[in-house]
C-alpha cells in the first residue's frame, strides 16, 4: 500500500497541486529502490512512501549499487546521467516496474524542461516525452497501478498536448488513489484543468466543487473555480469563489492536515492569488487565460465579501 506525508502542508498547500512539470521528490521502497515522483513544479518537499508488494519490483543485489547511484545523480539534478543508468536497468531487468517508472519520470523532467504550455514540443523533447509515456505504460503492464505512475503518464501526455489521452490517465490515477485509500485531489484537479482546456466548463466546475467539498482548504481549487465560473459568465460566483481565499478558519474534513481542524485563509492568500503568475507553468493555457481575464475584470481595491457556502453548485 502507499501512504503520503505532505511536509509544509498547512503553509504551502497551494503549491502542491499542478497540471504539468515537476520537481525532484522520491519514494523509498524495500529493498533500496525508490520510485521517483512528479507532482508539481514549485520547490516544495513532498515525500511519498510506497512499499512494494510485488516480488518483481525487487532489484537484484547487483542492481542495488546502480539504483543508489541513479538516485544520487537524480537528487543532485544530474538527470541525463541518472537516465543513462535507468536505461541500463530497464534493459537488464525488464520485468521490474519500478525501473520503468523511474526511467519515465526522468524522461518527463528532461522532456518538459524547455516545453511551452499549449505547444507540442519537437525534436529531443518530444522524443523523451513519448518515451516517458511508453515507460509508464510498460510499468502499468507489469503491475504498477499506483496513482503516482498513472498521474505522471498524464503529465507526459499533457506536455505533448494530448489532452484527451491525458484526461484518461488522470481519471485512472484518481480511481487508483481512491482504491489505495489515498487522496485523489492531484489527478482530479488535473482532470478539471484538462476539462477547461477542452472547454468542458460544466464538467470542470463539477470536478472542482467535488474537490472543495472534500477539502475546503484546497486553495488552488478555489482560484480555479473562480476562473471557471468567470469563463461561464457567472461573475458573482467567480467573485465569491475568489473571496473564499480570503476567509480564515474554514475547517477541513481532511484528517491528513496538520493540525487537522485549522483552516487556511486570510489576506495573505488574497494577495498571493491576485497575480496570475501564481498559476503560470502549473495550469493549462485556457485555465490561465480564464484566470487572467477574471483578475483583470476585478477592482483591486474592492471590498471582498465571502459567501457562507461558496462551493455549492
Amino acid at each position: 500500500s502507499c501512504w503520503r506525508a505532505l511536509l509544509i502542508e498547512n503553509i504551502m498547500l497551494m503549491l502542491l497541486f499542478s497540471f504539468v512539470h515537476v520537481v525532484n521528490a522520491f519514494s523509498w521502497t524495500k529493498p533500496q529502490t525508490r520510485r521517483l515522483v512528479l507532482l508539481r513544479r514549485p520547490p516544495v518537499i513532498l515525500s511519498i512512501i510506497c512499499l512494494s508488494t510485488s516480488a518483481k519490483a525487487n532489484p537484484t543485489k547487483i542492481s542495488n549499487a546502480q539504483v543508489s547511484e541513479a538516485l544520487s545523480l537524480f537528487n543532485r539534478g544530474e538527470f541525463e546521467s541518472s537516465l543513462q543508468i535507468w536505461e541500463i536497468l530497464t534493459n537488464k531487468e525488464p520485468e521490474n516496474d519500478l525501473f520503468w517508472t523511474n526511467r519515465g519520470t526522468v524522461e518527463l523532467i528532461l522532456g518538459s524542461a524547455n516545453a511551452t504550455a499549449g505547444e507540442r514540443p519537437t525534436g529531443e523533447s518530444e522524443r523523451l516525452l513519448l518515451s516517458a509515456v511508453k515507460c509508464f505504460e510498460k510499468a502499468e503492464q507489469l503491475g504498477a497501478t499506483d496513482y503516482i505512475s498513472l498521474n505522471n503518464k498524464g503529465n507526459s501526455l499533457s506536455a505533448l498536448c494530448e489532452w484527451r489521452a491525458a484526461d484518461e490517465a488522470y481519471e485512472k490515477a484518481a480511481a487508483a488513489a481512491l482504491k489505495d485509500k489515498d487522496s485523489p485531489s492531484v489527478p482530479n484537479q488535473n482532470r478539471a484543468l484538462i476539462a477547461v482546456q477542452l472547454n468542458q466548463l460544466d464538467n470542470a466546475e463539477r470536478i472542482v466543487l467535488s474537490l472543495l467539498r472534500r477539502d475546503p482548504n484546497f486553495l488552488d481549487a478555489k482560484a480555479l473555480l473562480a476562473a471557471i465560473r468567470f469563463r461561464k459568465g457567472d461573475k458573482d460566483g467567480a467573485e465569491s469563489s475568489f473571496a473564499s481565499l480570503c476567509t480564515p478558519a474554514i475547517d477541513s474534513p481532511n484528517t491528513n492536515l496538520r493540525p487537522p481542524t485549522k483552516g487556511l485563509g486570510g489576506t495573505d492568500w488574497c494577495v498571493t492569488y491576485s497575480d496570475a503568475d501564481i498559476v503560470k507553468g502549473r495550469w493549462t493555457p485556457s485555465a490561465i487565460s480564464a484566470y487572467k481575464e477574471f483578475l483583470t475584470s476585478r477592482q483591486k481595491n474592492a471590498r471582498i465579501v465571502a459567501n457562507a457556502n461558496p462551493f455549492q453548485s
